[in-house]
């Protein structure tokens, strides 16, 4: 089964093909879910994943997260794609505008075409729906780290860069560590509303787990500035690593 979302908004397209995905890993808890991007690509996996149910989960619900920027895939998806439409798999691409063969062989295969362009005023300038990036901080607080990783993308595709996103989530750890040993809003200086928030939030996580998630984010600013990580991949481990249990 094959879904496609592309478009000149990438933003608009990454926040929809990531509300499928979680859409249907809530309805399909046992499926396992991958995401492959052009740099993980590789010629053996659409007969992987392509050919049926996997070993020890009912199916895979895959992400194909803009593979065209890999000259191999790119090339191998117009043969490829009745495959995916034939397989028992779900298969979700994520892509900005599609080039001829790529929209073709979507238009013949794909079960849904979901497509996001940017809307041009009069004066030619695009405008671009408005990203929330407090949506993150909130995910981050619930401890919900598919939720945090989906949104993170999401604001990575709408062209925020890693670094605003490591203050805002800064600004949340560090408000969900004040309502943690603070008794009231007056106490740690937050709004009531932030301390409210952050009390709730503060109580998935140990204080020590607030403390070293201070840390991480912390560590990947200042690793990135040295050149030792790059921010956008290293924030990203950070918060699939930032899970319960």
């Amino acid at each position: 089964m094959l879904y496609v979302f592309h478009g000149t908004d990438m933003a608009q397209s990454a926040h929809k093909a990531h509300a499928l995905v979680n859409s249907l890993r809530s309805k399909k808890p046992d499926a396992s879910f991958v995401r492959i991007e052009a740099s993980s690509w590789n010629s053996s996996i659409i007969q992987e994943h392509g050919g049926g149910q996997g070993l020890f989960s009912n199916k895979y619900i895959i992400l194909l997260d803009r593979i065209s920027e890999n000259a191999e895939a790119k090339e191998a998806f117009s043969d490829t794609a009745s495959i995916l439409h034939e397989s028992t798999n779900i298969f979700i691409v994520l892509e900005g505008k599609l080039n001829a063969d790529w929209k073709k062989a979507c238009e013949k295969y794909a079960e849904k075409i979901v497509v996001s362009d940017e809307k041009v005023d009069v004066g030619g300038a695009s405008k671009k729906s408005d990203f929330n990036i407090f949506a993150l901080a909130d995910a981050l607080g619930s401890r919900d780290s598919f939720m945090t990783w989906s949104i993170y993308r999401q604001a990575v595709d709408a062209g925020i860069e890693a670094e605003s996103i490591i203050g805002t989530l800064f600004w949340q750890v560090k408000s969900m560590i004040l309502a943690s040993t603070g008794k009231s809003a007056g106490e740690t200086g937050l709004s009531p509303f932030v301390f409210s928030k952050a009390k709730k939030h503060a109580g998935n996580y140990s204080s020590a787990e607030l403390y070293d998630l201070v840390k991480g984010l912390i560590t990947v600013y200042h690793d990135s500035h040295r050149g030792l990580v790059d921010a956008e991949s290293g924030l990203e481990v950070l918060l699939l690593k930032n899970r319960k249990g």
